[in-house]
């Protein structure tokens, strides 16, 4: 994933211009949420925390173990890392896709026209932390996407692609717009306007 794309520019990685139409418009593009990372990194950092309080008190065979198992940890979490670093979901407006894997890369893909129903879903911690997961289904068909977890900012990515899948010739919601708000437009006339 070097370099970005000349035709989306930057902020957009170069490697979605051969899975994007020319024609096709990305609605947003992010990664999962950092929540993902949090098992793998507590968990080094617990291996780090017994190797250091525990390895100093037994003996050599069971110190080296111990420090085998923690670099075992840290192989994990920055496997871990980069796979999520190199995922990608990616909503434009006419599908929605899934990049994923390090060495051998796939794209799932859900086309907005197939979606026939959509769920949303926030957990506890999802709301603590800010995060859901959308669940599609299509008319009696398997699709190769159809559950995305931990998406950040939730709220907004849903009412993204429930325009889109329901109304897509409205103006659409931006990242900018808060996620609880409906866009307003004012009337040319009306009187905070007025010059009288």
């Amino acid at each position: 994933m070097a370099g970005f794309s000349e035709r989306y520019g930057p902020g957009v990685p170069k490697e979605l211009d051969r899975y994007l139409v020319p024609s096709e418009e990305i609605v947003f593009l992010l990664r999962r949420h950092w929540v993902v990372l949090a098992e793998p990194f507590l968990t080094t950092m617990l291996g780090l925390l017994l190797l250091a309080v525990v390895g100093g008190r037994v003996g050599e065979p069971v110190s080296t173990i111990l420090t085998v198992g923690w670099l075992l940890l840290l192989s994990r979490l920055i496997l871990v890392a980069w796979e999520w670093w190199y995922e990608l979901v990616v909503a434009t407006d006419k599908r929605l896709m899934l990049v994923h894997g390090v060495v051998t890369r796939k794209v799932d893909i859900m086309p907005m026209s197939k979606v026939t129903d959509m769920r949303y879903d926030r957990t506890v911690t999802g709301q603590v932390f800010g995060y859901g997961k959308f669940v599609m289904e299509s008319a009696g068909q398997d699709q190769a996407l159809s559950t995305i977890n931990y998406i950040p900012d939730s709220d907004l990515h849903y009412q993204q692609i429930s325009q889109l899948i329901f109304a897509p010739g409205e103006p659409r919601l931006t990242k900018g717009a808060r996620s609880s708000r409906v866009p307003v437009t004012e009337p040319e006339d009306a009187w905070w306007r007025r010059k009288d």
